[in-house]
């Protein structure tokens, strides 16, 4: 996993740096490039480079939401953390969708939580579906499905770019996507929690507009887990 820090006070890069090699599940799991600028960061950023980018906001010159900007127009998929002294800063990060703010003097135990939720996030993400459009066979990253259901004896996955169809049953799939927060809507379904945009009483409204219903089985367990997993993003 690649990962660039930028920061212009080297002993923050290094405690963030150290901090997460710590989490490494084996030796050199992550990789680091280090960065003093956000035009620094941005002279060398392509689309895909990195899994995680960690922005100080108050940096000189151009600072950490000007340079996330940027960094959004040409990576819409990359996940953003910002640094800072002040939670002041914390609503701006609406706009770039930044996975999370640290505060730099923030209890050890919540700061460390927060990198490993991102590092969890980012395999999240990278997970995959074996499907077919009818023409071809494709990968479908997980983070791409809205929701899945039992159609003709298939499973039919509506993603963020069609519909696809794979093999399998929904009872399987429940139990390999259930930490990835996917949850039973009904009996013959399963929605991906972090692809809801708002729940309004049973009605459950996904992020591109589409609207489901959730049996009563069911709705309670969807509210909680889209309550828990919208306040670990931005608490």
């Amino acid at each position: 996993m690649h990962i660039a820090i930028c920061d212009d006070e080297e002993k923050f890069i290094t405690k963030v740096k150290d901090d997460l090699t710590s989490l490494q599940s084996y030796e050199n799991e992550f990789t680091f490039d280090e960065f003093r600028t956000g035009r620094e960061l941005l002279s060398e950023f392509s689309e895909g480079k990195y899994a995680i980018i960690i922005l100080d906001i108050e940096m000189k010159g151009l600072n950490g939401l000007e340079t996330a900007e940027f960094l959004r127009d040409i990576d819409d998929k990359v996940i953003i953390i910002f640094l800072t002294s002040y939670e002041k800063f914390a609503c701006q990060g609406y706009e770039v969708r930044a996975f999370r703010f640290i505060l730099k003097n923030q209890p050890h135990s919540i700061y460390m939580k927060h990198l490993a939720d991102a590092i969890h996030e980012y395999y999240r993400n990278t997970r995959y579906v074996m499907a077919s459009d009818g023409d071809k066979e494709e990968k479908i990253p997980t983070d791409n499905i809205l929701y899945m259901e039992v159609f003709s004896h298939k499973i039919l996955l509506h993603t963020k770019n069609g519909d696809y169809f794979t093999k399998g049953t929904l009872s399987e799939f429940e139990a390999q996507l259930s930490e990835l927060m996917f949850t039973r809507l009904d009996k013959s379904s399963l929605v991906n929690i972090a692809n809801i945009d708002y729940i309004r009483k049973n009605e459950i409204i996904l992020t591109n507009g589409d609207t489901l219903f959730a049996s009563r089985n069911h709705i309670k367990n969807i509210k909680q887990l889209f309550m828990d997993y919208s306040r670990s993003r931005w608490s």
